[in-house]
């Protein structure tokens, strides 16, 4: 007889998803994976993602965080299921044209800059590097949710 069970994780920092998956591994635990559509936030700044989070809890997405470029570069490996990349520019570790450079390489998704940098200038270079769009910081809900859409092809 097969018996689900519905396992939710509030804390996502890479190490203890890593940590579950040998739990389960070593219990020979098989997961079935979720049918929702699965996206990444490089954030080192955590209000910064915990309000991106929050302002698309209506997309039901799953939703994994990566604290600098090496974190987000990490989890897109390990999850081939992620359809987009919200990529902050400037992090410790690995900055966002690293991580974007080297996403880009595994897998062609849209990689969407989000950043404090709003000169024209800026604005060229990050388009001209790779990225796919570019939302300034603070981000506008509306345009964060118009954009999610376009690249998607979702409904709002």
């Amino acid at each position: 007889m097969s018996e689900k069970v519905k396992i939710l994780i509030e804390d996502d920092k890479v190490e203890n998803l890593i940590a579950f998956e040998r739990f389960l591994e070593s219990n020979k635990i098989e997961l079935v994976k979720s049918d929702k559509m699965q996206i990444l936030i490089a954030e080192d700044e955590e209000i910064n993602y915990y309000f991106i989070k929050e302002a698309l809890r209506s997309f039901n997405f799953t939703i994994y965080w990566g604290k600098n470029g090496k974190e987000a570069l990490d989890l897109f490996e390990k999850y081939p299921e992620i359809k987009l990349v919200l990529m902050d520019i400037k992090m410790p570790v690995m900055n966002g044209y690293e991580a974007l450079e080297a996403i880009k390489k595994i897998r062609n998704v849209p990689v969407i800059a989000q950043t404090a940098y709003v000169l024209a200038s800026e604005k060229m270079q990050i388009l001209g590097a790779g990225f796919d769009e570019y939302l300034s910081k603070p981000i506008n809900l509306e345009l964060l949710r118009t954009t999610l859409v376009k690249f998607l092809n979702i409904s709002n």
